[in-house]
């Protein structure tokens, strides 16, 4: 097999092959090349997600040749090589020889034959609808701040879930829920650890150009829900990630109206939050707020010298807060600074809610521009901590 393509266009396509390429020494550290239905392109995967890009070049071979070449070789001599036509050609040995302008490399091929190839899975998708790849990327940027890291003990609530076109997450400590109002028919399962792939393919500049379509595979023997989620270019590049089995528990999470308001002043919460660190316990995460006799809001951590250190807030305001029963209450600060800096928000507009012997914060925002049937719809709630 024999290909001559342009760097340029090589390079295009190894960016999104790059994204689910693995770090073993198998078959999924490696790009996988082949003729298929009349396109040349290139397949990746790793472990639960996988990618393939089309590519424009002059390629001899017949339908199904295919062979493999070690992605992080491949990438290193096509940053070295300069720009011009690049030649890659295989051997019935498995040794590919790739030629520049100026330099000539041997490679080894792995056997193409054992590539987990996912042509059937594609065959039988179906597609959910098209959407803007900024709109889908802020809901599953925001929903990867809430995703549990114990995959351990809890493997349920380490993915973002979204049903009927309502995106959650949680780690117990907090709750995201985010309503994707232009696909209605979302229903996909995305482990937190695979969540950073995705958003750099929806966040690529090429992808940024025009909507991604979303698709949805159903597996075969008939055990219910998702195979795998795909997000497509219209070039036909895509990103896929397999549907973990273990669903996310039930999370009724209802948007609730509250007296008591908190209009925090990011710049100054982010000056407090560092001062108090200082002198707090390490790896210390939460932040008190209370209201002095002024009504001034007042931030507090405990000090590692004993006692606890107060940071009294003068652009940020509390209202309402003599409804509550609670003279006090604490957050994890890292949430606040979160939500500010996905939507780029100089304030942050917080409800307080009390619930029993506890309660919790909550923060709601809508897309600008969202319509009924556009936009997303951002909910979050944050729990008091004990």
């Amino acid at each position: 097999m024999n290909i001559e393509v342009a760097k340029q266009d090589l390079e295009v396509a190894l960016k999104v092959a790059a994204l689910t390429v693995g770090s073993g020494s198998d078959l999924s550290s490696h790009y996988l090349f082949r003729l298929h239905d009349s396109q040349f392109e290139v397949l990746s995967y790793d472990m639960r997600v996988f990618s393939r890009a089309p590519i424009l070049a002059t390629v001899e071979g017949g339908e199904g040749d295919a062979f493999t070449v070690e992605a992080w070789r491949l990438d290193k001599w096509v940053a070295s090589v300069g720009d011009g036509v690049l030649t890659l050609a295989c051997d019935e040995q498995g040794t590919v020889v790739a030629k520049g302008p100026r330099s000539k490399i041997k490679l080894r091929s792995l056997d193409a034959s054992r590539f987990p190839y996912w042509d059937g899975l594609m065959a039988q998708a179906e597609e959910v609808g098209d959407i803007s790849p900024s709109t889908l990327y802020r809901a599953l940027h925001l929903s990867k701040h809430f995703v549990s890291t114990d995959d351990t003990s809890r493997p349920e609530i380490c993915q973002a879930e979204a049903t009927e076109g309502v995106l959650k997450a949680t780690n117990r400590r907090a709750v995201s829920s985010v309503t994707v109002r232009d696909l209605p028919g979302l229903d996909l399962r995305v482990p937190g650890k695979d969540l950073p792939v995705i958003l750099k393919f929806l966040s690529d500049k090429v992808t940024q150009e025009s909507s991604v379509a979303v698709k949805q595979a159903s597996r075969s023997d008939g055990s219910g829900g998702g195979a795998a989620a795909v997000f497509l270019r219209p070039d036909g590049s895509y990103i896929g990630v397999s549907r973990p089995t273990v669903a996310m528990p039930r999370l009724p999470v209802e948007v609730e109206e509250s007296d008591t308001v908190l209009n925090i002043d990011v710049a100054e919460f982010n000056a407090a939050v560092a001062v108090l660190l200082s002198s707090a316990p390490k790896g210390h995460d939460a932040v008190a707020f209370s209201v002095s006799e002024g009504d001034n809001l007042v931030l507090a951590m405990p000090s590692d010298a004993g006692g606890t250190d107060e940071y009294p807030l003068i652009q940020s305001t509390a209202s309402g807060f003599s409804a509550l029963e609670a003279s006090s209450f604490s957050v994890d600060y890292s949430y606040v600074g979160a939500i500010a800096d996905m939507f780029d928000l100089d304030s942050v507009s917080l409800r307080v809610h009390e619930k029993g012997r506890g309660g919790y914060i909550s923060f709601s925002y809508e897309d600008e521009g969202s319509t009924e049937d556009s936009g997303n719809h951002y909910y979050t709630v944050i729990v008091w901590r004990s």
